[in-house]
């Protein structure tokens, strides 16, 4: 079963880095432009929830572990499942309200993601799907590949087209 979670290890690690690129996105692009806009605000607050969030979700169960030997589940998926929620509520909110700075071609589907992971969590808690490795796992990737867009979104928008931001 511990190896199994070894994937996870791999999520927190792939996280950190790209929080950390978030740090020096930041360092360039404030210090080049004098600011942000709204968008790529948006953006980034989105790469450093979601990337922090991930590494939370990815180390969570190995406390789970070390004080009891066993994983449960049904509790673990619920915690991950209220906390995805609030999160997919605050960010689809998010991208409501800055519609205007946002391309719905990528908010659009990132929205459907959350939606989808945040089910599927509440699904294996009503019985729908066995609650185990994998479920948990699918909010979890959510969450990396939540970080990827944003990362990806933000250096496209950020770097490459730097007079965007004026």
């Amino acid at each position: 079963m511990n190896q199994n979670l070894d994937v996870l290890l791999s999520i927190a690690e792939i996280s950190v880095a790209f929080a950390g690129f978030a740090g020096i996105i930041t360092a360039v692009v404030g210090s080049a432009t004098g600011g942000w806009d709204p968008g790529n605000l948006n953006r980034f607050k989105l790469m450093i929830f979601s990337s922090l969030s991930a590494i939370v979700a990815s180390l969570i169960l190995y406390i789970s572990l070390l004080n009891s030997g066993y994983i449960n589940w049904t509790s673990n998926i619920a915690l991950l499942g209220v906390y995805l929620l609030g999160f997919s509520v605050y960010f689809i909110r998010s991208f409501v309200a800055a519609r205007q700075n946002l391309s719905s071609y990528v908010s659009i589907p990132v929205s459907i993601l959350a939606i989808s992971a945040t089910a599927l969590q509440f699904a294996a808690l009503i019985g729908l799907t066995t609650p185990d490795l994998g479920i948990y796992f699918m909010g979890v990737f959510y969450l990396l590949i939540q970080s990827c867009i944003a990362f990806t979104r933000l250096v496209t928008e950020a770097i490459l087209r730097p007079e965007r931001l004026r």
